[in-house]
């Protein structure tokens, strides 16, 4: 799960409830995997685009859920672009974050769910911060609370961005009232945003005595994995970035011992791989890696038409025995992927749509 379910639950119940059929969404993961899910209950079709940048666990779980996937771009903002024009002038709910304020309004529920639980505000709430929307809607939400006369003060707000893209945080200590895009490199994929959609609105907040902070992607898997030991949490790196930005910012004497600090911990780490690769995990996911490799193959060589067994075996050059590739065919067509059908005694294999649409998942995260 991760804070884009609130979006996720409202915007396509607004579509089923509005009689759309379509929805669409541009993402780089959590939003366009909440979408799915909820698209998939609600028997809508749904559309997600997604740039080169991504976590493979992400795309699979995109696949399972059934959307209509498609590549666009390497970075996020290229996606929504493309998304724009996708559902522009057709019967498409538009549920892009960054294109729909439901999202927000969704979001903002997180500061209500933390004043009812501390019972209070707290002083100072850090945010990890892609375009910017999960760290407006919270202020938002602290605002109307405050507004209605549940609270007497708006907290302070610290954005966290990685090293490695922090348009946001450049800005910040440039004093700008304009965030550049940049050239952006994190394997912190769920912040990896090249042009924040609400990128001068967080400032405008941040100026009111907040703080913009970037931390090193080392620093974000450090946190990461102390979290998963320490306290029973596996979250995503762009949600251990808030705990990385504290510990930075105590050794610095920043931060008052005496404050009481939320970090929002924004998503799940069981989808993102990366904390495996840190941690040395490697053996198992390169044999993983080359039976994957071998059914990506056999489903390659199925989209060019229907073939029986033995061209299958002739097609991969003989690298593993022809035992092995039925053993493979049989395995695919369990899982639904392939489908044989007999003629003149003769057992012809074929893809079926759900093999065409592994196929395509496969191309995009590089096999």
């Amino acid at each position: 799960g991760s804070f884009r379910d609130r979006a996720a639950s409202l915007m396509t119940t607004w579509a089923y409830k509005t009689g759309f059929k379509t929805i669409a969404v541009a993402s780089d993961g959590n939003m366009g995997v909440s979408i799915a899910a909820y698209a998939s209950k609600a028997r809508l079709n749904c559309k997600v685009v997604v740039p080169r940048n991504i976590d493979e666990g992400k795309i699979l779980q995109l696949l399972v859920y059934g959307s209509e996937l498609s590549e666009y771009g390497t970075y996020l903002d290229e996606a929504i672009d493309r998304v724009a024009k996708l559902a522009e002038g057709r019967n498409i709910y538009q549920a892009t974050p960054e294109l729909n304020p439901l999202s927000i309004e969704a979001q903002k529920t997180i500061s209500y769910e933390i004043w009812e639980q501390l019972e209070e505000v707290p002083d100072t709430i850090v945010v990890p911060v892609g375009s910017g929307s999960c760290l407006f809607s919270i202020w938002k939400g602290f605002v109307e609370l405050k507004k209605l006369g549940f609270t007497s003060k708006i907290p302070r707000f610290l954005a966290v961005q990685s090293e490695g893209c922090a348009p946001i945080v450049e800005a910040f200590k440039k004093n700008s009232e304009l965030v550049e895009p940049i050239s952006p490199e994190t394997r912190a994929t769920a912040i990896l945003v090249r042009k924040p959609a609400y990128g001068a609105k967080v400032l405008e907040i941040l100026r009111k005595g907040g703080i913009a902070i970037s931390v090193k992607d080392d620093e974000i898997f450090k946190a990461e994995k102390m979290l998963a030991r320490f306290e029973g949490l596996f979250v995503e790196p762009s949600s251990s970035s808030t705990v990385a930005a504290l510990m930075k910012l105590s050794e610095e004497e920043v931060l008052s011992p005496d404050e009481t600090i939320v970090c929002i911990l924004t998503g799940s780490g069981l989808k993102v791989p990366n904390i495996f690769e840190s941690m040395g995990y490697r053996k198992r996911m390169l044999e993983l890696g080359f039976e994957t490799s071998m059914k990506f193959r056999i489903l390659h060589s199925l989209s060019k038409g229907e073939k029986h067994g033995y061209s299958i075996w002739k097609s991969l050059g003989g690298i593993i025995s022809p035992q092995a590739v039925y053993q493979h065919l049989q395995d695919l067509e369990k899982r639904g992927y392939v489908e044989s059908f007999n003629i003149d005694g003769r057992r012809l294999y074929k893809l079926t749509e759900e093999g065409k649409q592994l196929l395509k998942v496969f191309k995009i995260i590089g096999f």
